[in-house]
């Protein structure tokens, strides 16, 4: 009897421990083929983000050196023509126009001339390497303060953003200024996420870089300021606002000093800018354009400058419509999207912090233009695209922490993300491929100046950037700005024509090279020069005109 009962004990404990086995055994199974399918998941996600930024890579460097350097690229050259860092410091605190309160990149170019050369391509280097820095620093941006999901898509709008490209292959302030503007982010994202504010580390960095970044370019306040405000305005936490802006004060007020020290600072009027010289509404419609799709999307900024530009624009009414529409559907899912938060009272999530940026970075941006009266056209707001690509991917995320429940965004917005995202890659093709929305072609001017150059044949230039004459090996060309420099003194000089005969040494032949040309007013040149030349034809080149005129035989 006992030993029946002990058998069959053991043959139940033989069972419970086999059952045991199979469940440990299921389990080991499912948990492994769990880890190898996140494992998958994982791997394909990084796969696709490498794919992203090499895309980035590609567009950056495409076609660097195709068009040639243009008149704000040689004003880049002048500053950085140095021959020490010592001179490179003093002459950035000389510069005569408003490059002078944006002097870091031109120290930075110097140093970067000294090891890559000066060719195109090596000076716009600089530019593409800085604008591949900025969309990495978005991407880890994102992922550290939304996810995975969001972050991949702020990857691709920046990658893929027609004003982002652009402005990564020109030698010009504007790639250093958003890459800073990104590390100021990233450190900042910090506040962000929970915890985040302990790092001490990270309020040091952001302060630097907030330093920097008002170093690099005085339109960065902006920025810094809306995000000072937007971080009380929405975490209302004072102690954790003042660890935070302390340290950043500290390091942007030695910037602000600087700027302040510089001649003019204090006196507008007294620095050489293109004034403000259309409506208002007209600049703020052409920032928002421009940020959201570029410049090379719908009319070129040549054909906006005609008298029948309300023509033009009426003959691009569709790609106007298209992106209004795009806009529209992503703007009011944004809404949806706050107004959820709203009613589940997460009021400091951190899309309520990127919209406050966004509309205060906007505001004082617009304020600044208007008090400085200088003419706002999008690259002066280059840091409204971080908040732009932190927000656009909020109408396609997920609930945070909920991962299987959409967050109540229509199919549209879908779509409207995309569409935006195929916008920009048009105005992309028009940037690389078409010959409308080329910049001021320097290169062959010289070419066809050089050409044309004879001891009877004198060229003059009454505004154009005498540095890319040089670079581009015209050594012949005279300055003439003094007798018609549109944003300097009067357009034309009296007796112009006699002081052009003067310059000439008598030349029998003079062309005269004019860049923008629109400057001067319609048939200007000619009438001026109509007592002692007459005209004989004219060259059209991207953004220039050269007159030929022979002198008139008494």
């Amino acid at each position: 009897m006992s030993a029946s009962i002990c058998l069959i004990h053991d043959s139940t404990s033989w069972n419970k421990s086999r059952y045991a086995a199979a469940i440990y055994l299921v389990s080991y199974t499912r948990n492994k083929v769990m880890i190898k399918i996140l494992n998958q998941r994982w791997s394909r996600y990084y796969v696709s983000v490498l794919i992203v930024i090499f895309l980035g890579v590609f567009l950056r460097f495409f076609m660097l050196s195709n068009q040639s350097l243009w008149f704000d690229e040689g004003l880049s050259l002048g500053n950085s023509d140095v021959s020490t860092l010592q001179e490179s410091i003093s002459r950035v605190r000389h510069i005569k126009d408003s490059d002078r309160f944006q002097p870091l990149y031109f120290i930075v170019l110097f140093l970067w001339r000294k090891v890559f050369g000066e060719s195109e391509f090596a000076l716009r280097s600089l530019s593409a390497v800085l604008g591949i820095g900025t969309n990495i620093v978005i991407f880890f941006t994102a992922l550290r303060i939304y996810g995975k999901k969001h972050a991949l898509w702020s990857l691709l709008i920046v990658t893929f953003s027609s004003f982002c490209v652009y402005y990564s292959q020109e030698a010009r302030i504007y790639a250093l200024a958003m890459f800073i503007a990104s590390l100021q982010l990233y450190f900042f994202s910090k506040v962000l996420v929970k915890n985040g504010d302990r790092q001490s580390i990270s309020k040091w960095l952001f302060g630097i870089f907030a330093g920097l970044g008002i170093f690099s370019n005085i339109n960065m306040l902006a920025f810094t300021i809306a995000l000072c405000l937007s971080h009380i305005a929405i975490y209302r936490n004072f102690r954790q606002w003042l660890q935070w802006w302390l340290p950043a004060a500290f390091f942007c007020t030695l910037s602000i000093f600087y700027h302040l020290t510089l001649p003019g600072a204090t006196d507008p009027e007294s620095i050489v800018i293109s004034r403000l010289g259309f409506p208002i509404i007209q600049n703020i419609l052409f920032v928002l354009n421009g940020i959201l799709v570029g410049t090379t999307y719908g009319p070129s900024m040549e054909q906006l400058r005609g008298d029948d530009r309300i023509q033009v624009l009426l003959h691009y009414w569709p790609h106007i419509l298209l992106l209004l529409i795009v806009c529209t559907v992503i703007f009011l899912a944004l809404i949806k999207v706050l107004l959820r938060y709203k009613k589940n009272s997460s009021e400091s999530h951190p899309d309520y912090f990127f919209a406050s940026v966004f509309v205060l970075a906007f505001l004082l941006g617009l304020v600044l233009a208007v008090v400085a009266k200088f003419n706002w056209v999008p690259r002066h707001s280059y840091y409204l695209w971080f908040p732009l690509a932190m927000l656009i991917p909020s109408v396609l995320s997920q609930k945070p922490g909920i991962s299987s429940k959409r967050y109540g965004i229509s199919q549209f917005a879908q779509i409207a993300v995309i569409s935006l995202i195929v916008l920009n890659i048009y105005s992309l093709f028009n940037y690389y491929f078409n010959a409308d929305y080329q910049k001021d072609d320097y290169r062959s001017v010289v070419q066809y100046l050089i050409k044309n150059q004879s001891p009877s044949t004198k060229s003059v230039f009454l505004f154009a950037n005498p540095r890319l004459f040089r670079y581009y090996g015209d050594t012949l060309t005279l300055n003439g700005m003094d007798l018609g420099d549109p944003l300097r003194k009067g357009i034309i000089e009296e007796h112009f024509a006699e002081r052009i005969e003067k310059l000439t040494n008598n030349a029998d032949t003079v062309l005269i090279v004019v860049n923008r040309d629109h400057l001067f007013g319609k048939g200007l040149i000619e009438k001026q020069m109509s007592d002692l030349y007459k005209l004989d034809s004219k060259v059209n080149f991207t953004y220039f005109k050269i007159y030929r005129f022979p002198r008139k035989k008494n």
